[in-house]
């Protein structure tokens, strides 16, 4: 458990070792989030979730926000994610960080920290458990990211090392989410109940709640229950890492379209092969060349809601051929359940192909296509390997502040967000999430 250790040492110490880049990437995550969480604000579920607050009277304490925000961050399917360990890692932390700031006093710098520890310690385990952990049917945002969020708030509290690796072993009790939900509207309950659980954790531990230090890697640990056989250990996958450097190692994916990560190259594709198609109605067929571990996540031919189009390759990449885009108001207001919607994409169909153990999301190596066989014969065919807003292909700061002026007309926030000193007191920038009912 050598791992757990130098983490708890690290995220602990007063002066947190960090990339130079670190703080910069920090900045641009708490930007992307908020910007779903304003959107989020406007969703029959964020109404739902208000009401149920309301009825157990917690609307305005740091559990009740801890679960609005996380659930509002998820509802579109816009927020990030990350590549090791196949979560969105952002929604939990910030939803968390958001709560528990509204009760206490923290400088914008300190807010930042925090989300870079919760990213870290994500990091660290989603290379342990691997993607056979997603694949198994975990949601990694509910089992690792409450781990995450745990340790960001433990940053914030000022928790000692010994603490805060207690927080991190009570919160693995509380890892939970299976992927049957997505399609539904608890997907993105699991976020906030993350962000609670996190929060949770932190708190616990600074009351030195005792808990087993080797929960991960012991007999019956975390990582024997929740990885498989391709699992390693947390000390041999991160052996090589040098904390504070995750978010370049493993840049935080931010997403172009408000679907599910695994139609991305596919909408991309499809985005393209657009502009060559006279008219959507010469289309005989359409075939999706996708890795078959996405159709486990994008699992949905027909959607009949709203959280089905989200995971709907079909519907998503029909949509992008017919329009040119795949924009937000394709899943509202009911549109793909009318009769044109469901016959267009009928005229698609998903061909998954195997993949090997060393499979991991989003790989060029692992590409998605797009097939398009014309009336007249004519066939038309686009590949995209590097998924837009990874690795390969980050979103510029352009980029995001064009996608928080789609969510959110907030631009005194934004410019707060973007120029506010970091020693600055954070309560002049989240001045609404500080006085929200």
């Amino acid at each position: 458990m050598e791992y757990l250790k130098r983490f708890s040492y690290w995220s602990t110490s007063e002066d947190l070792k960090l990339s130079s880049k670190a703080l910069e990437d920090s900045k641009h995550s708490y930007i992307d989030t908020i910007a779903c969480i304003l959107a989020g604000q406007k969703h029959p579920i964020s109404d739902k979730i208000k009401k149920y607050n309301q009825k157990i009277n917690e609307e305005k304490s740091i559990y009740g926000k801890a679960l609005l925000y996380g659930c509002q961050a998820g509802i579109y399917d816009f927020d990030d994610y990350e590549s090791a360990g196949s979560s969105h890692c952002s929604a939990p932390i910030i939803s968390a960080v958001l709560a528990i700031h509204s009760k206490e006093k923290f400088t914008y710098k300190e807010m930042l920290e925090a989300w870079i520890v919760g990213y870290e310690i994500i990091i660290g385990i989603g290379l342990s458990l691997g993607y056979s952990h997603y694949e198994k049917g975990w949601h990694a945002s509910s089992t690792i990211g409450t781990i995450g969020v745990a340790a960001a708030i433990g940053r914030l509290l000022k928790l000692n090392s010994t603490q805060m690796l207690k927080a991190l072993s009570i919160a693995s009790s509380s890892s939970a989410g299976m992927k049957i939900q997505f399609g539904n509207e608890m997907k993105v309950v699991h976020l906030g109940l993350a962000a609670q659980a996190g929060i949770q954790a932190a708190c616990l531990a600074r009351e030195n709640i005792e808990a087993n230090n080797n929960f991960y890697d012991e007999v019956d640990g975390f990582k024997i229950l929740y990885g498989t056989s391709y699992s390693k250990t947390l000390d041999e996958s991160t052996k090589s890492r040098k904390l504070g450097f995750a978010t370049i190692d493993y840049p935080v994916i931010k997403k172009p379209w408000p679907s599910c990560a695994c139609t991305h190259r596919a909408v991309e594709a499809a985005e393209i092969l657009s502009s060559k198609i006279k008219s959507i109605s010469e289309i005989e067929k359409v075939i999706i060349k996708t890795p078959k571990p996405f159709t486990k996540v994008s699992r949905f031919h027909i959607p009949t809601n709203e959280a089905e189009a989200r995971f709907s390759p079909t519907y998503c990449v029909m949509i992008a051929l017919k329009n040119g885009k795949l924009s937000h108001n394709d899943f509202m207001d009911n549109v793909f359940l009318k009769k044109e919607s469901h016959k267009l994409t009928n005229l698609a169909k998903v061909d998954a192909y195997d993949v090997p153990s060393s499979f991991t999301e989003m790989s060029p190596d692992f590409p998605c296509s797009v097939e398009v066989f014309e009336k007249n014969g004519r066939k038309l065919t686009q590949t995209i390997k590097n998924v837009k807003g990874g690795n390969n292909r980050l979103m510029t700061i352009n980029d995001i502040k064009n996608k928080f002026f789609e969510c959110s007309n907030d631009i005194e926030l934004l410019n707060l967000l973007l120029n506010s000193d970091n020693d600055i007191n954070s309560h002049n920038i989240f001045k609404q999430f500080v006085n929200e009912n």
